[in-house]
């Protein structure tokens, strides 16, 4: 049975790990910090080391990446300020020009909707769109297993939505979140996390339900204008936050549906991510496997 090494490239970390051709990951997932100090060129350097040591045995490299990728060429088009020098990359190029094995790249959110309709919280569904609420949020739309991307591969950029109170991830992203509730402490934003903000909720803390529930009303905004724009069937919700569904998913479908203009658009399923951190390295993993079939197709005409 074919193994493919698969990695996830973020803002903040860089993970890994064998996967066999149906989607089973293969030993423990391993990571290393990103390392954007010293220049973003040094992603792909570290790539080169992970790939040095993972290759044996593996038919072919998938990945997972932040930024605008170019999903035929696998280079990075654009990571503005998100991994500063990162636009440009060539990272299907230079593997399979150093390793002599296939590649195959995708933007991450991209990746993890791809995931989470095959093996995960979407499977089966037709019309699936996925957003991930972390620092920023990430959207991706799949139709018929096939990703919108738009002309020039920017589509579902949904974090820079023009919502009434700002940009969508300005107002409903985790970060958000946790610097409003920080205020609303007097803490410092760095020395909290989204775990401690939970433990106050679920203690019934007035002032961090108050703040999460103008949160919920930033995110359903945004969520609402997606569903009248793609009419999904199902809508995926991913990040660390989300994990909570028992918590966010009665509040997050009881706000939709209040806000949306009549029970005609009422219509998609609310669903939380169920791979976890693997979610774009299966992803990735099935982008590769479509496109390997894509190229055995076009051979054979």
């Amino acid at each position: 049975m074919e193994n493919y090494l698969c990695v996830d490239i973020g803002g903040t970390s860089i993970k890994y790990a064998k996967f066999n051709r149906e989607g089973a990951r293969l030993g423990a997932i391993k990571s290393c910090q990103t390392p954007v100090s010293d220049g973003a060129n040094q992603i792909m350097p570290a790539l080169i080391r992970i790939v040095e040591q993972g290759k044996t045995g593996v038919a072919g490299v998938c990945v997972a990446s932040a930024g605008v990728v170019h999903p035929e060429k696998g280079n990075i088009i654009y990571a503005g300020y998100t991994i500063p020098g990162y636009t440009g990359t060539e990272i299907k190029a230079e593997i399979e020009h150093r390793f002599d094995l296939p590649c195959a790249v995708e933007n991450d959110v991209n990746a993890a909707c791809l995931g989470e309709s095959w093996l995960g919280g979407a499977r089966g569904r037709g019309s699936v769109l996925c957003l991930t609420i972390g620092t920023g949020i990430g959207g991706a739309m799949l139709i018929n297993d096939k990703l919108i991307n738009g002309y020039s591969f920017t589509a579902c950029e949904v974090g820079y939505m023009q919502l009434s109170q700002g940009k969508f991830q300005d107002v409903a992203s985790t970060k958000t979140l946790i610097k409003q509730v920080a205020s609303r402490k007097n803490i410092d934003a760095n020395a909290l996390n989204g775990r401690q903000v939970m433990e106050w909720a679920y203690g019934d803390d007035a002032a961090v339900l108050a703040e999460i529930e103008q949160w919920i009303e930033n995110l359903v905004e945004g969520v609402v204008n997606l569903i009248y724009i793609f009419n999904p069937e199902v809508i995926v919700l991913g990040g660390g936050l989300m994990e909570e569904e028992a918590f966010f998913k009665p509040r997050l479908e009881a706000a939709i549906s209040a806000k949306l203009i009549s029970p005609m658009f009422d219509t998609a399923d609310l669903t939380f991510a169920k791979l976890g951190n693997e979610a774009g390295m299966i992803g990735a993993l099935y982008h590769f496997l479509n496109q390997k079939e894509a190229k055995k197709d076009d051979d054979f005409k």
